[in-house]
């Protein structure tokens, strides 16, 4: 199973700095060209077989930028799955706080979620929809790949408590250079940040041997391929002016609209009318 852990792409909240874990912000203009980008690029390397995603729409709208992409390149017929258990962490009071001014100096952050709440999200996430899928697609033997998109602190959360569930000694990581800061303590995996649409990929895969008993044993191998991966953004700008970080318009023509053949029913137009 390969399994991308994304992060949404960049939110109003983002860009005004504000504590937004269950304020539902939507996309910026740049926010949503970043979605893109990355639906695209995937489309070309994976075809995805289930995209998860948090109910808040920062996240739901660029999953489904990804299934868009790959039901027109693959036929694939992908939809959202919207799962609550990926929201983001609740900042309880601080929310809608902006985290550069002297209020924030002054939050106490004890009504926040906890750590352990959100470990308990992340497993009954686990348990109820990403554990059961090789099981069910035990007899077709087919790779599976998954998106999970969702948000910063939850996604360091779930990874987490994934690496968890394998034997130390079957996680393998990336070559240093390739870490993106990424450490391993006693709790688990570390990501100091995670960029608006970089993933995390991971394949996990069952690596048959016999043990000195001669029973077969089928242990979980975890390999951690990607961290913070953001190649997907590089040459793209945000516009300027204020509109890059402006709400996304969906009604806005974009300029593959301007260059499509013209539909059906309707003549071109005169270029002297």
């Amino acid at each position: 199973m390969r399994i991308l852990f994304i992060r949404h792409g960049e939110s109003v909240d983002n860009v005004a700095g504000l504590y937004a874990g269950s304020r539902d912000s939507p996309l910026t203009a740049h926010g949503a060209l970043q979605a893109r980008r990355l639906a695209s690029s995937l489309a070309q390397s994976v075809v995805l077989t289930h995209v998860f995603s948090s109910k808040l729409q920062r996240a739901a709208k660029t999953a489904a930028a990804f299934c868009d992409a790959q039901n027109e390149a693959h036929g694939a017929g992908l939809a959202v799955i919207a799962v609550p258990e990926l929201c983001e962490k609740h900042f309880g009071s601080a929310e809608g706080v902006s985290f550069r001014s002297s209020a924030s100096d002054r939050l106490a952050f004890d009504d926040a979620e906890t750590a352990q709440s959100m470990r308990v999200r992340a497993s009954r996430f686990l348990d109820e929809h990403l554990v059961p899928l090789p099981c069910a697609d035990a007899a077709t033997d087919n790779d599976m790949a998954c998106a999970i998109v969702a948000h910063g602190i939850i996604l360091g959360a779930l990874v987490k408590v994934l690496v968890e569930r394998i034997p130390r000694s079957g996680v393998v990581l990336p070559p240093a250079p390739e870490r993106n800061g990424l450490v391993m303590d006693g709790s688990g995996p570390i990501l100091p940040s995670w960029s608006n649409t970089g993933y995390l990929e991971i394949v996990v895969s069952r690596q048959p041997v016999s043990a000195a008993s001669g029973t077969p044993k089928l242990p979980l191998q975890l390999h951690i391929k990607r961290v913070n991966c953001t190649s997907h953004l590089e040459n793209i700008h945000k516009t300027r002016g204020g509109i890059g970080s402006a709400a996304y318009d969906e009604r806005q023509r974009t300029m593959d609209h301007f260059f499509a053949p013209a539909s059906r029913g309707h003549k071109p137009r005169d270029a002297t009318s």
